[in-house]
């Protein structure tokens, strides 16, 4: 990313918490939100929100129990993080705006787009809809057992991220963990975000998908689900429920992409995403 070009970081306060975020600023009157994934954070969309900054007035968030927004005991419903949304939206005056979620951003924006379309222009899902198929799941569990606690250093971190996804560069992965770990008291570089999230992986999540349908029905707003082309986050009976419940929905699959889209196929996304919010 341009040296001279970065966004502006600014606090406000949700639901009784600090959530932070950055605002690429820029003369358009268009508003795009941009909600990361589990574990993410605001600045994982920088090479996204570079491309379109001279589009739109980007913004993109830190939910809460990631980034630099706080963490809570009260926990991690998918209707808190709905609530969050509204609110935020509300009190930073983007409304009426496009949205684009990746992975828990996209779960999180069902909740909230299903009570609140009267906000959203568009509605972008990357690779996640009202619920995970079981086999993406179990692999998610799985793969959080044998996730590393933390990292002796950066190159140990960019390493390991780069063997679990050879097509992210270097410069990405690097880029990523300047705003993704810290270095903790025993000198370890781990991630800020709350572990306490785990649990929206198992049967806590589980528990949330009567709702996410539900809410996932009544969304009025242009739908696009964008799914990686070699991710299994979506079944192909998943797919068919959505589409069989929003039949407008414009459905793309990205090639050479897993489930991180963002990283995986960056162009590929752009493209899609300015075809969509030209409707």
């Amino acid at each position: 990313m341009p040296d001279n070009i970065t966004p502006t970081d600014h606090n406000v306060e949700v639901n009784g918490l600090n959530i932070h975020y950055v605002d690429w600023g820029g003369d358009s009157n268009r508003n795009l939100l941009l909600v990361h994934g589990q574990g993410g954070n605001a600045r994982n969309w920088d090479h996204i929100a570079l491309a379109l900054r001279d589009e739109f007035r980007v913004v993109a968030l830190d939910q809460r129990g990631h980034g630099e927004s706080d963490h809570t005991r009260e926990g991690y419903a998918v209707t808190a993080f709905a609530s969050d949304l509204a609110e935020f939206a509300e009190k930073i005056g983007i409304t009426p705006y496009s949205y684009v979620g990746a992975s828990l951003g996209a779960r999180n924006g069902i909740s909230y787009a299903g009570d609140h379309s009267d906000h959203l222009k568009h509605f972008v899902c990357l690779d996640y809809g009202p619920e995970m198929s079981v086999a993406s799941a179990r692999n998610q569990i799985s793969g959080m057992n044998r996730r590393a606690l933390g990292w002796r250093s950066i190159d140990e971190y960019v390493d390991q991220q780069r063997i679990n996804n050879p097509r992210l560069s270097d410069e990405y992965v690097r880029h990523q963990a300047q705003y993704a770990l810290r270095l903790n008291y025993a000198g370890k570089y781990v991630t800020k975000s709350d572990p306490d999230m785990f649990w929206i992986n198992g049967s806590f999540g589980v528990n949330e998908v009567p709702h996410l349908w539900e809410q996932w029905a009544k969304i009025s707003c242009p739908i696009l689900e964008l799914k990686g082309g070699e991710s299994d986050f979506l079944s192909p009976e998943i797919w068919d429920r959505m589409h069989e419940t929003q039949p407008s929905l414009r459905f793309v699959e990205v090639p050479e992409s897993g489930h991180g889209i963002t990283g995986d196929n960056p162009e590929f996304l752009l493209k899609e995403l300015r075809g969509f919010f030209v409707d």
